[in-house]
This record gives structure tokens, sequence and C-alpha cells, in this order.
């Protein structure tokens, strides 16, 4: 069953401090008459008269033991840069133009707020084989509406440079941050024709989109109602596990909106930034819930899928396992909350 990303899922995370029972040396409950002006209320007349042997003066539930400091804590997805390089060749006049914008401008308006910094760029930039000096729109927040635009306000002509238009993400300077170290960047080619402006083959096409994963840019590929060596290159050579590295095949909006949201469920890794705490608060003390029930700790996300792990000794970065993961990429995810506390996770 396919997975839409119809909202993002609520991140509240707060630091808490984990109430710990009182350090007196009574194990179990009182039969004494201590006087401490702790919250005992024994009534029994032996005469024990132990003594308390922190620092505290008891009288405040012994706050101070946990040795916690309250901090609001944010956690957030990993970070992704997904820019589309659409083909804006003559072929594209017509039908398929009115197709494309559709589901461009749906998958734009779906996917806002989910962590994805949306870039775009095409080819031809001149109604030959030229191709742009610079990207036409950047990976950045909040980019869905000017891509919109500009998709309804322009229409194709011109040949199809496709290796050429790649070959600019070979130069770190056509689009800054684009890659990025720390960040995940994807380049989804869309073409509906065989280039018609440089000679390149399969092979050619191969060695260039294994220049790109080199680079740290990972390449998808769509041919709407296309299909070709070329293409197959391209998806074979970007660096996407299977099914992912075939071209998807598309024939209109609603096959091209599918193809987005399945190329979703591999963007999203479901892994997420934790920000520090501050230094009282043991890293190794966490929980992490979904609608308010505790999420299990599993490390290395073994047997049943279950759980969460840290993917860094720093503790700067968590990940939920598979079980979870689906969760979160569902139509309808949970509010993922976490606490920092004096006391271990519940482990599986």
């Amino acid at each position: 069953m396919r997975c839409l990303f119809l909202m993002a899922p609520t991140v509240v995370v707060v630091l808490g401090c984990h109430q710990v029972s009182s350090l007196d040396g009574d194990a179990g409950p009182d039969t004494d008459s201590d006087t401490d002006s702790n919250s005992d209320t024994d009534t029994d007349s032996d005469t024990d008269s132990d003594t308390d042997s922190d620092s505290d003066s008891d009288s405040d539930s012994d706050g101070d033991d946990t040795g916690c400091v309250e901090q609001d804590l944010d956690i957030e997805f990993e970070p992704a840069r997904l820019v589309i390089l659409q083909d804006f060749s003559g072929s594209m006049a017509g039908s398929n133009w009115p197709q494309i914008t559709t589901a461009l401008t749906n998958i734009l308006t779906a996917w806002t707020g989910m962590g994805i910094e949306f870039g775009f760029d095409y080819f031809p930039s001149d109604g030959n084989c030229g191709v742009n000096s610079t990207i036409m729109i950047a990976p950045a927040a909040g980019t869905e509406t000017t891509i919109i635009n500009w998709m309804t306000t322009n229409s194709p002509l011109g040949e199809s440079p496709l290796e050429e238009a790649m070959t600019n993400y070979l130069n770190l300077g056509y689009v800054a941050g684009f890659p990025e170290p720390g960040i995940n960047s994807y380049l989804v080619v869309i073409a509906d024709g065989i280039p018609t402006c440089s000679s390149g083959n399969a092979a050619s096409f191969a060695a260039t989109t294994g220049a790109l994963l080199a680079n740290q840019i990972k390449t998808l590929a769509i041919g709407f109602n296309y299909s070709s060596a070329q293409l197959d290159a391209v998806a074979a050579s970007g660096g996407m596990p299977p099914p992912y590295n075939v071209p998807f095949i598309v024939t209109d909006s609603v096959t091209l909106q599918n193809a987005f949201d399945d190329i979703a469920l591999v963007m999203f890794t479901c892994i997420f930034n934790v920000q520090s705490p501050y230094p009282s608060a043991d890293p190794d003390n966490i929980n992490f819930y979904f609608d308010g029930v505790v999420v299990p700790y599993n490390d290395g996300c073994d047997g049943s899928g279950e759980g969460w792990q840290w993917i860094d000794a720093a503790h700067t970065q968590m990940e939920f396992c598979p079980v979870q993961c689906d969760d979160i990429k569902d139509g309808d995810p949970p509010d993922v909350t976490a606490a920092w506390a004096c006391y271990p996770p519940w482990v599986l």
C-alpha cells in the first residue's frame, strides 16, 4: 500500500527530571517513628532513628538527588535537498506539460513542511541546446511556490541537452550548498525523449551519473512516456537501492505523483538530529515516545525491527527502526516526543 505524506509529525521534545526515591537507608515500608521532614507517615513505635546521608534538607522530596536541569530540546528530521531537473524541450509541449505541472504542484504542496529543501532546474535554457550557467531555483526552505509559479507561466521549446544539464552539477559552484556534507542530496531527472544535443550513449550517461554520486549527489530517473538505454544507465548508476535503481515510467499526473510518493519512502531515513542537552543531563538516559507511548531502545534495530538507536557516539543523531519509521511515513504520523531524565531508556 502506498504511503502518502499528508502532514508532518509533530515533534515536541521536553527535557525533564525524573523523580527518584529518597536516599534514606530504609528498605521497604517504614515501621519506625522517625522524625525527619520527608513524606514518611509511619506511626509505629520502634526506636530506630535513621538519618539521611544526602546533603539535601529532605523537605522537597529529594529533588536535588536527580542532578537534572530542565531544558526544552528540539529534534528534527535529518535535512534533505532535492533538485528537480526538468525536461523543458519542445516534445514536452501539448498535453505533457500541463500533466507534469499539475503533478508537481500537488507534490510540492503536499510536501511543504516535511523537511525537504526543493530546488528546480530545466533544460534547454535557450530554445536550442543551451543550459543554465547557474541553477534556476536553488534548493532552500520555502521554494515550493516559486517553483509552481515558474511551471505555470512557462512553456517548453527547443532541444534536449540532458547530459549537458547533468554535467553542470559536477561543478560545485553551479549551486551553493548542493551537495553539502551532512545533508542528503538528490537529483531527480524527468525526461520524455532521447537527448538530442550530445552523442552520449548509455556508457557516457553512466559515467556522468557515477561522477555525481562521487560528489555525494544521488540521482533518480523518471521517464514521462519514455524509456531508453540512457535513462536506464542514469538510474542504475545513481546510487539508489532497488527498486529505485531503474527508471520510473509514468504516463500522466497521477502516475507521476505516485512516483514521487515512492521516492519519498526512500528519501526519509527516519534519522533525527538531536540538540545537545545541558551537561548535567545524561545522554544515555533518554526515552522517545509516539503519541505518549514509550518506544524501546534497540541498538542495531535487531529482531522485530522495533525501537530506536543512536547513530553516532556523540548522541547528536538517532534513528527510528523500521516499524516506527513506517508509522512516521504513513499518512497519519504520530506525535514524536522525547525526554531526557535520570533513568535509562526502556530496552527491548
